[in-house]
């Protein structure tokens, strides 16, 4: 009823950006790796030759016509009414299909009606053209060649990634870790050497003393590090 008092022949709507996405779990890595492409911009399209309520696929839709040589639909939604699964994945890809909420419509009307004298009719016209918010793609004739395009992008994305070890089927914690040793048990790896007891001195005192700490400490007498020096070793070397 809707499309009928308000569509003619041919109207001019603005539609909303159409945007893909594509998703991958890596199990190895414990994180979801995505790939974002673009299947239309924002813009306007005129649709010509147009037909109210009348059938597509079967299907009862509410405006049917052309944009170029591509058939093109047009679906309303309420509570109650929802889209068709037919419709996401039509047999014929020339075509577009696009749904309007119409959940919005009561209140944007009575808001137009208080802040001027808009006709119904004016509001409702108005409301089919402009409002983006109320229109979502679900069916574009590019999204399948540019979803398996953006696949293979994600593809060699994470084909790129370095193997992650595994440690008896325990998770690292450090999925990048580039140091040789990383896949090595802990029995195999070189023990550690034992921190060696330096000898320090500070030049405007003399005074010497010893530290484990490779950087040294403060001078026990000028209370600073400033003026302290590494002269050797109090222990010998392993």
């Amino acid at each position: 009823m809707m499309a009928r008092q308000t569509i003619g022949e041919q109207i001019e709507i603005a539609l909303p950006a159409y945007k893909g996405e594509v998703s991958e779990y890596l199990a190895n890595y414990q994180q979801h790796y995505n790939e974002q492409f673009t299947v239309a911009e924002k813009q306007k399209i005129t649709i010509s030759n147009m037909e109210v309520e009348r059938s597509f696929l079967g299907i009862p839709v509410d405006v049917y016509g052309l944009v170029g040589n591509f058939n093109f639909i047009i679906y309303f939604t309420h509570r109650g009414r929802e889209i068709p699964q037919a419709l996401r994945n039509p047999p014929d890809t020339k075509c577009g299909i696009i749904g309007v909420s119409l959940d919005r419509l009561h209140s944007i009307y009575f808001a137009n009606v208080e802040k001027s004298t808009k006709s119904y009719l004016t509001i409702l016209n108005n409301f089919l053209v402009n409002d983006l918010a109320s229109k979502q793609w679900i069916f574009h004739p590019r999204f399948r060649r540019l979803e398996k395009l953006a696949k293979l992008k994600l593809a060699e994305k994470v084909k790129d990634l370095k193997p992650r070890p595994n440690f008896g089927n325990k998770e690292s914690k450090y999925p990048f870790e580039k140091h040789a040793d990383f896949g090595r048990l802990s029995s195999e790896l070189p023990a550690k050497k034992p921190k060696r007891l330096a000898v320090f001195e500070c030049v405007m005192c003399a005074i010497q003393w010893q530290d484990l700490s490779p950087g040294g400490s403060v001078c026990p007498t000028c209370k600073s590090l400033l003026y302290r020096r590494k002269i050797g070793y109090a222990d010998p070397e392993n």
